[in-house]
C-alpha cells in the first residue's frame, strides 16, 4: 500500500509541470500515458535512446536565436557577454509508440520536463568559460504528437546567459567595427547523427535592449561542418558608438597639441616655460596610459589612435627640449658675440616669417639699428666740420673696435625670439600633420 502511495506521489511530481492539450482526456488517462511511456520500469521510452527507429537516420535540429541584450563587451579580454533565448526544434519517432487512444485519451500536445526525453546536447562552442550544454533540468519541452505519422515534434526554448570569446580588431578604435560569432554544436554527435539547420538567415532581434556602447548593424546565421561535426554560427556585426571617446579622449588630445605649442609664446623672463612644457608632456603620457588600459594588449593590428598619441608624445618631448635650448640662448652673456652664420640664419628666418614691402637687403641688414650704423651715418653738415672733429671720431672708432660687434645687429635675445617663433610654427604644423595622417583615416570609418 505504501509503495502504491509513493508511486502515485512520484507520478504526481512528474505531472505537476506538465500540461496536455486535450479534448477527451482525464488526469488519470494522462498519468497512465506518462507512466507507460516515461516513468515505469517497463516504460516504452528512454531518454538515453537515439530518437529514430532506424539508428542510422539523421536528426535535423532547427535552431533560432533571439538576442535580448549585450551586457558587456570586454575588448581587453576579448569576451562578449549576452542574454538570449534559443528555439530548438527536432522530431522524435519513439514517444508515440506506446500511445493508445482508448487507454490514454485523445490528446496531441503536452509539456514535460526535459530530463524525461532525448534532447541534443547543444553546447556553446566558443564559450569563454567552459563548454557545457545549454539549459537545465527545470526547462520544459513542448511535445506535439502526430498520431497519423507516429512522429512527435519537440520544441525547447532554453535561456542563454553566457560569455563568448570574440577576436577584437582595434585598428580603427574608437570608430571600430567588430564581428562576433555565437557558435553552437551538438556536443558528442557527428554530422551523420545530428545536423543543425537555421530557421532564419538573421538573428531574431525582437525585444532586444539596445546597448549604450555598441550598435548592431547586421546579423547573419550560417552553418558549417568542422572535423565531422555540425556547427551553427549566429554572427553579430557591431559598431562602436564613438561619442564618448571623441569628447573625452580625442578632443582633449587635439587641444593639448595646440597648448603644447603655446609654450613658445610665454615670455622667457616668466620662468614658467619649462614647467609648462613638462606638464603638457606628462598629460600626453597620462592619456597614453588610459588608451592602453582600454585596448587589448595586441601588436597586430595596433590602433591608429595609439600611433597618433605616441607621435604627439614625441612632438611634446621635442618641444620641451627646444624650450630648454631657447631659454639657454636667451640668457647667454651679451658680451659673447653671435657667430656670423647664426646671425645670417636668423636674418633669413626673419625675412621668411616677417615679409614686408621693404627691400630684401634692407630688411635683412636693417633688423636692428646699432651703434655701428649710427657711427658711420653722417649728414652733409658733419662734412663741413673742423679736422679736429675727424680726429676725435677716429679715436672713438679705434676704442669701439675693441668691443665685439654682432653682424646685422643680431643679439642673443633676437636669436632666441626668432627660434621661439619658428618653433611655434613648426610644432603647430607637426601637430596638424600628425592629426591629418592618423585621424582622417579614422574619421573615414564613421
Amino acid at each position: 500500500m505504501v509503495a502504491i502511495i509513493l508511486k502515485s506521489l512520484f507520478i504526481a511530481s512528474v505531472l505537476s509541470p506538465c500540461f496536455a492539450s486535450t479534448r477527451n482526456t482525464t488526469a488519470t488517462q494522462l498519468a497512465k500515458f506518462f507512466s507507460d511511456t516515461f516513468i515505469s520500469t517497463t516504460a516504452s521510452y528512454s531518454q538515453l535512446i537515439f530518437p529514430r527507429e532506424n539508428l542510422l537516420d539523421q536528426v535535423t535540429i532547427d535552431m533560432k536565436f533571439n538576442l535580448k541584450a549585450i551586457t558587456n563587451f570586454d575588448e581587453v579580454a576579448g569576451t562578449l557577454e549576452l542574454i538570449g533565448i534559443l528555439k530548438i526544434i527536432w522530431t522524435d519517432e519513439l514517444i508515440d509508440n506506446a500511445f493508445n487512444e482508448s487507454i490514454h485519451g485523445d490528446f496531441t500536445e503536452f509539456l514535460i520536463t526535459n530530463s524525461y526525453v532525448w534532447k541534443p546536447a547543444v553546447s556553446l562552442f566558443n564559450s569563454a568559460k567552459s563548454i557545457v550544454p545549454v539549459g537545465d533540468l527545470t526547462n520544459l519541452i513542448r511535445v506535439e504528437m502526430n498520431h497519423n505519422t507516429g512522429t512527435s515534434t519537440l520544441t525547447w526554448n532554453p535561456g542563454v546567459v553566457t560569455k563568448t570569446g570574440c577576436l577584437v580588431k582595434v585598428r580603427d578604435f574608437p570608430f571600430d567595427k567588430q564581428q562576433c560569432n555565437i557558435t553552437f554544436t551538438p556536443w558528442g554527435h557527428p554530422f551523420s547523427e545530428v545536423a543543425f539547420q537555421p530557421t532564419s538567415t538573421k538573428v531574431d532581434m525582437d525585444g532586444y535592449d539596445e546597448s549604450s556602447t555598441w550598435m548592431i548593424t547586421d546579423t547573419e546565421v550560417f552553418t558549417e561542418i568542422l572535423d565531422g561535426g555540425s556547427f551553427i554560427n549566429f554572427q553579430l556585426s557591431l559598431t562602436r558608438r564613438p561619442t564618448y571617446f571623441l569628447l573625452n579622449m580625442i578632443l582633449p588630445i587635439l587641444i593639448l597639441g595646440v597648448l603644447n605649442a603655446m609654450a613658445f609664446l610665454l615670455p622667457a623672463e616668466s620662468g614658467e616655460r619649462v614647467g609648462y612644457s613638462i606638464t603638457a608632456f606628462l598629460t600626453f603620457a597620462v592619456y597614453l596610459t588610459l588608451i592602453a588600459d582600454t585596448l587589448p594588449r595586441s601588436s597586430s593590428p595596433l590602433s591608429l589612435l595609439c600611433f597618433f598619441l605616441m607621435s604627439m608624445v614625441v612632438v611634446s618631448s621635442v618641444a620641451t627640449i627646444i624650450t630648454i635650448f631657447t631659454l639657454k640662448v636667451y640668457f647667454k652673456d651679451e658680451d659673447e658675440p653671435v657667430p656670423n652664420y647664426v646671425a645670417s640664419f636668423v636674418g633669413c628666418l626673419n625675412c621668411l616669417m616677417c615679409k614686408s614691402d621693404k627691400d630684401p637687403e634692407e630688411e635683412m641688414f636693417g633688423i636692428i639699428e646699432n651703434e655701428e650704423m649710427d657711427a658711420v651715418s653722417i649728414n652733409s653738415e658733419t662734412v663741413k666740420k673742423e679736422n679736429t672733429f675727424f680726429d676725435d671720431a677716429k679715436s672713438n672708432a679705434s676704442d669701439e673696435s675693441d668691443t665685439p660687434k654682432n653682424k646685422y645687429g643680431v643679439d642673443w635675445k633676437l636669436v632666441a625670439g626668432t627660434l621661439d617663433m619658428f618653433s611655434f610654427l613648426a610644432i603647430c604644423g607637426a601637430s596638424v600633420g600628425i592629426a591629418v595622417v592618423f585621424l582622417v583615416p579614422l574619421a573615414a570609418q564613421m
